[in-house]
């Protein structure tokens, strides 16, 4: 029982008041609810008004539909004032848009079961959508559900008793595409358009559920794809990727996915074109001028994979991935300067990384430098040197008979180079950091709500993902 009720108290027909009217007998052996006052434990006579017995049934018949008199009340209510529904309705707007979201609520439930209509259940379920983003603010998840779950069965309330109504069924096709149950909307939807009138609106959802099932085949297709190469099986991908650029040529989302499993399987030429794709699509992010670095390396193209990897820095400067791929290449080109800034943008970024911490040992050991908090002069090496700096930054390249043209596996399972997060200490080409990317336009969750990520590796613990190649 609604809390309000308990301020109810019941008394029997008062003499002052009127038992007949437009047409409405009172019947004597009903007993009148009366709410007792704020603050108040005990009712008075004086509390005793039109008014207080009003309020009353407006009370049982919002909370308590299933009390005996429920009827009766509205009957009395309906004849005692034709138009208090509209009334109520106007007072439940003014406390909706006052955020007195309690009383604005049970002013909304008076009316829907005063003068039940979809335009009532539609405001009380609109009310509890302001209830759910007000409480999302306020960061209750509790109120929050408790909220979004009246308003569906709310809606869902409204379709039991009015049936196939296209008003309501817009509203909860609506709903459930906001809460991201695409499905359900689709097929909500789809009951709206065997019912409703021509019109904008009946155009709009059309339009609305081309676009949602749109997205179910995309989400599948793209998803299929993803697993296929998460699992390193990508010429499985290129089946469903095929098909998809077939449907959607103008989506550079396919071409992406496409590119990298070509470049998994080590077709550098045909992902290297399917990459660029994305570019004439009008898409430029990071991970694809990645992949591009990527296929350069394994075509023997150092230079451009670099200048790919620096236009992948520019669009995302604070990538510890790229700033440490970065370094890498640099350091096999002897670009000291460049490798050095890298590195410490990359320990700025990582902290205690262990592999950033290992490229900063192989740079100090190749060039006698050491890596403070603030570089203040440069060591050149000596010519006596020059024999050690050969030798080391000829372990750099030593990586032939890898796929991976950036780093190779010391003995002892040691990266030189970029790492791979598995948990096992194995190695991979370029690794990802941040928060991961989307692997297509819209949002899509896989697995337990981590974003799509493009690589080869796994997730490590804060939900990094590598990119690159054992």
């Amino acid at each position: 029982m609604d809390k309000r009720l308990e301020r109810i108290r019941y008394i029997g027909i008062p003499e002052n008041l009127n038992t007949s009217f437009d047409g409405f007998e009172v019947d004597p052996a009903r007993k009148l609810p009366v709410e007792i006052p704020e603050g108040e434990s005990e009712l008075k006579s004086d509390d005793i008004t039109v008014e207080a017995i009003i309020s009353a049934m407006v009370s049982i018949i919002a909370f308590d539909e299933k009390h005996p008199d429920f009827y009766y009340y509205k009957a009395f209510l309906n004849a005692l004032e034709p138009g208090l529904a509209e009334k109520l309705n106007q007072a439940a707007i003014l406390k909706e848009q006052q955020k007195d979201y309690p009383f604005s609520e049970e002013l909304f439930l008076a009316v829907y079961h005063l003068l039940p209509q979809s335009a009532s259940c539609i405001n009380l379920a609109t009310l509890y959508s302001y209830m759910a983003v007000d409480a999302r603010e306020r960061k209750n998840e509790e109120e929050e559900d408790d909220a979004l779950y009246k308003a569906k069965h709310t809606l869902l309330d409204g379709l039991r008793r009015f049936g196939e109504d296209e008003n309501i069924l817009s509203e909860i096709s609506s709903f459930e595409a906001y809460m991201g149950n695409l499905e359900e909307a689709s097929e909500y939807i789809k009951r709206y358009l065997c019912v409703a009138s021509e019109g904008e609106r009946k155009e709009e959802l059309k339009r609305v559920k081309e676009q949602i099932d749109f997205q179910l085949r995309y989400d599948n297709e793209i998803k299929e794809a993803y697993d296929f190469i998460m699992l390193g099986m990508p010429e499985k991908a290129l089946p469903t990727l095929d098909s998809f650029i077939s449907s959607n040529p103008k989506i550079w989302n396919g071409y992406f996915l496409k590119g990298w499993a070509l470049r998994q399987s080590k077709r550098y030429e045909e992902a290297k074109d399917a990459l660029l794709e994305c570019i004439r699509l009008g898409e430029s992010n990071s991970e694809i001028y990645n992949e591009l670095s990527l296929c350069e390396e394994g075509l023997g193209n150092r230079e451009l994979a670099k200048t790919y990897l620096e236009s992948a820095a520019d669009l995302d400067p604070d990538s510890l991935s790229i700033q440490s791929n970065l370094a890498v290449l640099y350091l096999m080109d002897k670009e000291f300067d460049q490798a050095r800034e890298c590195l410490e943008k990359a320990r700025y970024l990582s902290g205690t990384d262990e592999i950033v911490s290992e490229l900063i040992r192989q740079y100090e050991s190749i060039t006698g430098e050491k890596i403070g908090d603030v570089i203040h002069e440069e060591i050149i090496p000596d010519e006596d040197s020059d024999d050690t700096l050969s030798a080391e930054l000829e372990e750099l390249e030593r990586d032939d008979e890898c796929s991976c043209g950036h780093h190779h596996h010391h003995e002892g399972g040691e990266c030189c180079g970029h790492h791979h997060h598995d948990g096992e200490g194995g190695c991979c080409g370029h690794h990802h950091s941040g928060e991961g990317h989307h692997c297509h336009s819209h949002h899509h969750n896989h697995g337990e709500g981590h974003h799509c990520c493009h690589g080869d590796g796994h997730s490590h613990e804060h939900g990094h993902c590598c990119h690159g190649r054992h």
